[in-house]
C-alpha cells in the first residue's frame, strides 16, 4: 500500500509521520500551499508532490485530510483522474464516504476513517496517536484494508453506519469540545466571585479529572453526586435563583437547567426509589 496524502495541515502530517514510524509506505503529501506539503514531506522523509496528479499517480491510496468543507472540492479534482482500483478515504467524524459523489464510475473505492483524537500539534501529535480509537465506514473492501493497516499500528477500529455519522459526531463532540465550554463556564463563575484564572483551574482540576476517572471506571449514573443525586431541591433553587438574577450568567444559567435535566434521569438510574419529582420540576 503506497499512500498520498492531500492536505498537509494537523492530520495530515500527524497520520503520515505515524504511519511512517509503524512502517507503512507514504508516497508524500500535496496541500493547497507549497511549503506546508514541503514541511510534511521533510517531517516524514517523503516527497512534496507539486500536482495532485503526480501524488494520485505514485500511490494507490488517497488520504484527503483536508478540512470539512475542502473534502468535496477534493474528491471532485482527484476523481478526474484515472484512480480504478485505488482507495479514497478521508478523514472527517461528520462527513461520510457519501461525499465521494458516483464514485463507483471512477472504479475507486470510497471510505472515512475518524480519529477520535485531538491532533494539538503538527509535529508532536503523532505521538500518542497509537491511544487513538478509529470508527470508519464505507466501501468494505476499503474498510477491511485500512482496518487492517491502522489496527496493525496498534489502535482499535469500530465501525459506524453511514446514516448515523452526523450523529455519532455530535456525541464526540458532547464529550470533548462542550467539556471546554462547559469547564470555561465554570471559570468565569469562580472569576466574578474574586478567584484569578490560575485559582479556578486549581479548585476545579481535581474535581474535574476525579469525576472523570470515576464516569470511565464505574459509569456515569454510579459516579452521579450533587444537589441532584441528593434529591436537594433548596440548593438546586438557589443556584438557578443567583443565576437568575446575576448579570451576564444566562449561558450558564441555560447550561444549568438543560444539564441537570439530564442528570435528573441518572438519578433515577441510580436511586430508583426516590421520587425526583419535584426537581424534574425545578
Amino acid at each position: 500500500m503506497k499512500i498520498g496524502i492531500i492536505g498537509a495541515g494537523k492530520v495530515g502530517t500527524s497520520l503520515g509521520k505515524y504511519l511512517r514510524e509503524n512502517g507503512a509506505e507514504v508516497s508524500g503529501f500535496c496541500s493547497k500551499t507549497r511549503q506546508s506539503a514541503a514541511d510534511a514531506a521533510e517531517f516524514t522523509d517523503t516527497t512534496c508532490f507539486d500536482e495532485q496528479e503526480d501524488l494520485i499517480s505514485a500511490s494507490d491510496t488517497i488520504f484527503i485530510t483536508t478540512p470539512d468543507g475542502e473534502i468535496k472540492r477534493a474528491w471532485d479534482r482527484i476523481a478526474k483522474y484515472d484512480i480504478r482500483g485505488k482507495i479514497v478515504c478521508h478523514f472527517s467524524g461528520s462527513l461520510s464516504s457519501e461525499v465521494f459523489s458516483d464514485i463507483r464510475s471512477t472504479g475507486a473505492h470510497g471510505c472515512s476513517f475518524h480519529p477520535i483524537y485531538a491532533f494539538s500539534d503538527r509535529f508532536s501529535s503523532y505521538k500518542k496517536f497509537d491511544t487513538a480509537r478509529i470508527t470508519a465506514e464505507g466501501d468494505p473492501e476499503a474498510v477491511i484494508l485500512l482496518r487492517a493497516l491502522f489496527e496493525g499500528c496498534g489502535n482499535k477500529v469500530m465501525t459506524v453506519a453511514s446514516s448515523e455519522k452526523t450523529r455519532y459526531h455530535a456525541a464526540t463532540v458532547f464529550a470533548s469540545n462542550m467539556v471546554v465550554g462547559l469547564l470555561r463556564s465554570s471559570v468565569d463563575l469562580l472569576n466574578s466571585c474574586g478567584f484569578s484564572d490560575e485559582d479556578a483551574y486549581s479548585i476545579i482540576g481535581p474535581l474535574t479529572k476525579n469525576n472523570v476517572d470515576s464516569v470511565f471506571s464505574r459509569g456515569c449514573a454510579e459516579s452521579l453526586t450533587g444537589p441532584v443525586e441528593r434529591n436537594d431541591i433548596q440548593t438546586v433553587a438557589s443556584h438557578i435563583a443567583d443565576l437568575s438574577r446575576s448579570a451576564g450568567t444566562e449561558a450558564e444559567l441555560a447550561i444549568y437547567k438543560d444539564i441537570k435535566s439530564k442528570l435528573v434521569e441518572l438519578a433515577r438510574q441510580k436511586n430508583p426509589d426516590r421520587d425526583y419529582t419535584q426537581m424534574e420540576e425545578l
